[in-house]
Formats: structure tokens, sequence, C-alpha cells
């Protein structure tokens, strides 16, 4: 019974992670192909949404074809994910409260953003394909399966306090001398700052908290699976395994989904691909033109 399980389990994960690739496709696609969304306030969602797409791609074809090198990669493309969500929150947090917007705009730039992402991109990789074909056994057991998954946590429980601490910064926000005269634009510009902030902090919580619903059971397995090795033996724990795997591939399938409802300018973008109509707009967006002007203003 645990084997037909375990069979069903693998075609499960399968058919997800081919649901996954299609619908970021979709929205690589729309990333890339609407103007309002192409700039560095979107960097790392496009970025997660990339990482995403290869991981669901790889996952296909992991239950039946695995090899080091596959494995190698599915490890770097969820580190990838794991990563840009911390990003998001660090970047955020420098935005918010460590530097003047004219001196972050200078320092934190797109370019720099992307080399950011692509530093993340090849270190993860180098890692993951290093850990399933460059090390003994012992090690990949004590370094990866443990250690990272310990670790795994340990980011989670980083990024939540870094979330906690920008969305703090935010609720203690007042614009300075906002009612003095000849200053309105700047207040202006800095509610709006504030406000697309807010909802890229909340797009990415429920990412977050996404994504910990979905790999905590793996994460945990794998740590007591190391202090039990006889369990890779057990046919009901390799069910459970398999079982943590399936959820874990939910994250990839949700992420877009998340991006559809927080995202206007995302819901306007495949619109128009897609369907060549135009949807509702909401106030946290507001016209082209302001959008436009406060990301590259602010650094958003």
């Amino acid at each position: 019974m645990a084997v037909d399980v375990t069979q069903i389990l693998k075609y499960s994960m399968s058919t997800i992670c081919a649901v996954a690739a299609i619908e970021n496709l979709l929205a690589i696609a729309v990333f890339a192909g609407t103007k309002k969304l192409r700039n560095k306030y979107h960097v790392f969602v496009f970025n997660l949404a990339l990482a995403d797409l290869i991981f669901s791609v790889l996952a296909v074809v992991n239950p039946w074809r695995s090899s080091n090198i596959l494995d190698g990669l599915l490890t770097g493309a969820y580190i990838v994910s794991i990563l840009t969500i911390l990003a998001v929150a660090i970047n955020r947090y420098l935005a918010l409260s460590l530097m003047q917007p004219a001196r972050y705009d200078s320092l934190v730039t797109g370019r720099r953003l992307i080399g950011l992402c692509m530093i993340c991109w090849c270190s993860s990789f180098v890692y993951g394909l290093v850990m399933y074909n460059a090390v003994p056994d012992w090690v990949l057991d004590t370094v990866h399966y443990f250690g990272g998954s310990l670790a795994g946590y340990i980011v989670w429980v980083i990024t939540v306090i870094v979330y906690y601490l920008a969305f703090r910064k935010i609720k203690q926000y007042t614009p300075p001398l906002a009612s003095a005269a000849g200053i309105s634009a700047n207040a202006e510009r800095d509610q709006t700052r504030v406000r697309q902030t807010r909802r890229l902090l909340v797009m990415f919580v429920l990412i977050l908290v996404t994504s910990f619903v979905s790999w905590a059971p793996a994460f945990a397995l794998r740590v007591i699976v190391f202090f039990d090795q006889s369990l890779w033996r057990d046919r009901i724990f390799l069910a459970s395994i398999w079982g943590s795997y399936v959820l874990y591939t939910l994250s990839t399938v949700i992420n877009p989904l998340i991006y559809w409802w927080r995202l206007d300018g995302f819901r306007e973008g495949f619109y128009a691909m897609f369907c060549r109509c135009k949807a509702e707009t909401q106030e946290i967006e507001g016209d082209v033109t302001t959008f436009e002007n406060t990301a590259a203003e602010t650094g958003l």
C-alpha cells in the first residue's frame, strides 16, 4: 500500500510542478512584457518567479529520473527563493530607515540589484552541485540535509524579524514637515513610497508564510532522518518524505496567484498581453506617470 501511495505522490508532484511551470512562465512573460513592471521595484519579484520556474521544471522529472546534477540544480533554485524573500525584507528596511532617499537611490540601482540576484544564483548553484557531486555522503548528510535544514529555519526567523522591523518603520512613519510650504510634492512622493512598500511587503509576507508551510515539513523530516538513518528503509517514512515533497512544490503554484492578487499592475499586464483588455486599477498603483516617477525617485 505504501508503494502505491508513493507512486501517487510522485505523479501528484509532477502534475503540480507542470502547472507551476506554466504559471511562472506566464508570470515572467507578464513582467517582461509590461512596461509598468519593468523597474527595480519588481526585480526581486521577477527573480522569485524565475527561481520557481526553474525549480518546477526540474522537479517535473525529478521523481522519475533523479541524478546528482539535477538534485544540485533543484537545491540551488530553492535556495535562491529563500534568499530572494530575505533580500526583499532587507532592501525595504534599508530604503525606509537607514538612508536618505536620494542617497539610497544612488547606491541601490537596478543594475546592482540584478547583480545581487546573479550572485545569489551562481553561489546557490555552486553550493548545490558541490554538495551532490563533490563531497562524501557523510558531508552531504551533515552539512546539507541537517545543517542546511536548520539554516533554512534560521533564515526564516531572520526574515520575519526584518519584515517586522520594516512594518514597524512604516507604522512610525510621518512625513517630515508635510504641512510646510514648498515641499508638498516631496511629502506626496514619500507617502506614495510608503504605500507601495507596504503593499510589496504584505505580498512577500504572504509568500514567506506560504514557503514556510510548504517547506518546513520536508526540512523537519530531513533533521529526523539524520539521527536515524534506518528510517530510509521504512516504507511509511518514505511515503511521508514524498508527501512532504508534494507539499514542498505547492509554493511554486501559489506564488503566481499571490502576484495576481496583490499586484494590480500584474493583472493589467496580463489582461493587456493575453486578453487585450484593461483591468481596473486600484489607488495604490496610481496612474502610470505617478508610479514610474515614484519608482525612479525612491528606488522602490
